[in-house]
């Protein structure tokens, strides 16, 4: 069965539902005439750092958009059966995404800032097999330049909630969406993302660009 997404407007409000493939091409037709995209599909972005603060990047597998550069730890499209996505749709398709792209399947998920940083100073979450997250974002109109194999680069805009988080153990690529793992520091990325842009998706240079100070 093909898999449906909800398509909203730039305020976050549903406009329609269609099957992935159709939807994601309608929209990027749009983008490549007008400049922009006419909808937005939504997605979770998980950023992960260890306990001394480096940041897990992802080399992206050979997929059709941004094959093979280097990413946020965790992104994928939210599906729901709800087209009115709640708090709890992106959750629990952040806890999904997290199992399928990196093999990670204890997630926590904090309530608050506040919240996170006690359950880390708790002793009670073991960071080697247990990720804590939680919710630093939501921008229902964020856009990011895609970039294709053979095609013309466009813009997408995503229904976004970012979640930003701590996790030290190890990353199993368990649908292939991703194909290597590196740690690196903020200096170091920041570094990079500007002498070799060409190696790194848009969303990391978001990421970088919004919320460098909470990667620490």
């Amino acid at each position: 069965m093909s898999e449906l997404l909800h398509a909203t407007d730039s305020h976050g409000h549903y406009v329609k539902t269609g099957e992935r493939v159709a939807l994601l091409r309608e929209i990027r037709d749009h983008s490549l005439r007008h400049g922009d995209a006419h909808l937005a599909v939504p997605v979770v972005h998980i950023i992960l750092l260890t306990r001394s603060g480096q940041i897990h990047l992802v080399q992206r597998g050979d997929k059709p958009e941004n094959p093979f550069m280097w990413d946020k730890a965790v992104g994928g499209h939210v599906v729901t059966e709800n087209p009115h996505l709640t708090r709890e749709d992106f959750d629990a398709n952040a806890r999904k995404e997290m199992a399928e792209e990196i093999g990670v399947e204890q997630v926590v998920i904090a309530s608050d800032d506040l919240h996170y940083h006690r359950l880390l100073q708790s002793g009670t979450i073991d960071t080697n097999v247990q990720a804590v997250i939680r919710m630093i974002d939501y921008d229902p109109w964020q856009g990011a330049i895609s970039r294709v194999r053979g095609g013309e680069p466009w813009l997408k805009r995503h229904n976004v909630a970012v979640y930003a988080g701590t996790y030290d153990g190890p990353m199993r690529f368990v649908d292939q969406e991703a194909r290597d793992h590196r740690l690196v520091n903020r200096q170091d990325l920041l570094a990079d993302l500007l002498t070799s842009p060409w190696n790194y998706a848009d969303g990391a240079r978001l990421f970088m660009q919004r919320y460098y100070h909470l990667l620490r």
